[in-house]
């Protein structure tokens, strides 16, 4: 029996300077049978707006990346949204297909960048994104939808993606769905055989607590005179605990491996900026000190897989905190009761 597979687009770019390319390019992707998405989607919400857009780009399968004459808002850490998209896209291992207006010099100047800094960021950008991938030049609106229609059919043939699969009672999507959930019960039952096993059969000999540990990652320096920028290895001392406190929260009701990384790489903050010199794009932590922590808080069973139910179309990696990991969690954030309670300085300390 065959299924019909149909793969999910993230179109990504500015918009109101290219609304007719966005037009032309989401009607190839509906004729590909492709499922496209983008800022249209968007709609008033409860999260925050960054928020939607990973949870949407994570549910994609490929994502595609248009310049044109514009660099588009500049969100709080100094790039613009449209760039911030496509770093968290490279982050998670999203196939990337990108294309960039061949003539830039010969965009109309109401689609141009006029603020001066802008656009040398535009060129900055659109430099980084033609050296990291191969990309398809464009000059056209009708030009750039049967570009992206065949890269898109190139790309599927050669880097397939799980896509979607609609449930429609004789797919394999109940029996998986049937496997899930005894999946769960089957954590949900090997834990609490743990928890009421006598004593702990933890190492005492593991670092935890308040030994130390030092972590490393990378992040992106902007020169604020020279406009360019620059890769700088970052390395953050501190303890399991403070690391614990970090995550912990996050884990009490499961989170992704992308988000934890992600939340480890705030310690980046540790290390000073030099002068003149600025933050951009978010940090990232090397994969070898991510290891490190994971594979320790497993050992010390602070942590464990997920066990929620997802989408078979969720390509993430979940983590949640184990019952003694949430007690720890507890004692390093519970507040305590101040020495003397009339003392408003004891209470502040």
């Amino acid at each position: 029996m065959s299924y019909s597979i149909r793969h999910q687009i993230f179109v990504s770019s500015t918009f109101t300077d290219l609304i007719e390319e966005r037009a032309e390019v989401i009607q190839a992707l509906w004729e590909l049978d492709c499922i496209p998405t983008g800022m249209e989607a968007f709609v008033a919400s409860n999260e925050s707006q960054w928020s939607v857009i990973k949870r949407v780009i994570d549910e994609c399968d490929y994502y595609v990346l248009i310049i044109g004459g514009r660099y588009g808002s500049v969100a709080d850490e100094g790039i613009s949204y449209t760039e911030k998209e496509y770093r968290y896209a490279k982050k998670i291992g999203l196939p990337v297909l990108a294309f960039v207006h061949g003539n830039p010099d010969q965009i109309p100047a109401g689609k141009s960048e006029k603020d001066e800094q802008l656009r040398r960021k535009l060129e900055v950008f659109r430099a980084e994104v033609k050296k990291d991938h191969p990309v398809g030049i464009w000059a056209s609106a009708s030009e750039l939808g049967g570009l992206v229609s065949r890269s898109l059919v190139r790309e599927i043939k050669v880097n397939p993606r799980p896509g979607w699969i609609r449930n429609d009672g004789s797919s394999p999507v109940a029996l998986l769905e049937t496997i899930s959930k005894l999946t769960e019960e089957n954590a949900k039952l090997r834990e609490e055989v743990l928890a009421n096993k006598p004593g702990d059969d933890v190492d005492d000999s593991l670092a935890s607590g308040s030994n130390m540990i030092v972590v490393y990652g990378m992040r992106t320096l902007f020169d604020n005179s020279s406009y360019s920028r620059s890769e700088d290895r970052w390395r953050a001392k501190t303890t399991w605990d403070e690391l614990f406190k970090d995550i912990g929260p996050a884990l009490i009701n499961e989170t992704t491996e992308v988000d934890l990384q992600e939340i480890l790489s705030r310690f980046n903050g540790l290390v000073s900026v030099p002068s003149g010199y600025s933050v951009v794009g978010n940090p990232s932590i090397n994969l070898e000190s991510w290891n490190e922590v994971l594979i320790q808080f497993r050992a010390l069973g602070l942590i464990d897989q997920g066990i929620k139910k997802r989408g078979v179309n969720d390509k993430g990696s979940y983590w949640r905190i184990t019952a003694k990991g949430d007690k720890a969690l507890v004692g390093l954030l519970a507040q305590r009761k101040p020495t003397d309670p009339n003392n408003l300085a004891d209470i502040l300390a």
